[in-house]
């Protein structure tokens, strides 16, 4: 099974919190197939925080956890990015809800989190901004591959030193342009304490 990191690209019709029921496992032979799991800061499975897609559980296609009993009351933070397996390219996980109308801000940790773009339309690599205590040299993105590796060339780090403003820039320090993100494409961000963020802009609709 392959794996990719995916955010949520819609907001809950009412509260904060994006419902684990709210998501969705799409494609042929998902059920049994489709796990949604949360990582830590080095990349490992969170302990309890492993859900897989059943048809045959309850009434109704469901999350279940290890023990395969229905899943509740779990949900997760705009902007959070979720390691999702499945075993073909045509399997996959729907997310509903409401566009959300305000920036999304994702508090770092020292070591790598799950985040992505977390609004249904594109968004440029240069319009998300690192904020926060030390984030110069410090807060980095990649993007991954089906095996959790870091896909050649999309590697980037915020500075403030190659340019007027502070920026991205790749690993040779040179500005990056012309990247951006698909709704829902998840990166995996490295930081260095919690007192850093990234605001992802709302769509202007």
């Amino acid at each position: 099974m392959n794996g990719t990191l995916l955010t949520p690209q819609f907001m809950p019709i009412s509260g904060e919190e994006i419902a684990l029921e709210s998501l969705v496992a799409t494609g042929d032979g998902a059920s049994d197939n489709v796990q949604i799991q949360t990582l830590d800061a080095y990349g490992r499975t969170v302990d309890g925080c492993d859900y897989t897609w059943v048809d045959y559980v309850a009434e109704y296609p469901c999350w279940v956890d290890g023990d395969y009993t229905e899943v509740e009351g779990v949900s997760f933070t705009a902007g959070q990015g979720l390691w999702i397996y499945g075993s073909t390219a045509d399997q996959g996980v729907q997310t509903a809800g409401k566009v959300g109308k305000n920036d999304v801000t994702v508090t770092l940790r020292k070591g790598a989190i799950g985040t992505g773009n977390p609004f249904p339309t594109y968004v440029a690599l240069q319009d998300i901004l690192a904020e926060g205590d030390d984030v110069v040299d410090n807060v980095n993105i990649k993007i991954l591959d089906a095996y959790g590796r870091t896909v050649d060339g999309c590697d980037y780090t915020w500075v403030d030193y190659v340019a007027d403003d502070p920026c991205w820039v790749d690993g040779d320090y040179t500005i990056v342009e012309d990247v951006s993100f698909a709704p829902g494409q998840g990166l995996w961000v490295y930081g260095s304490s919690t007192t850093q963020t990234l605001r992802f802009p709302a769509p202007e609709l």
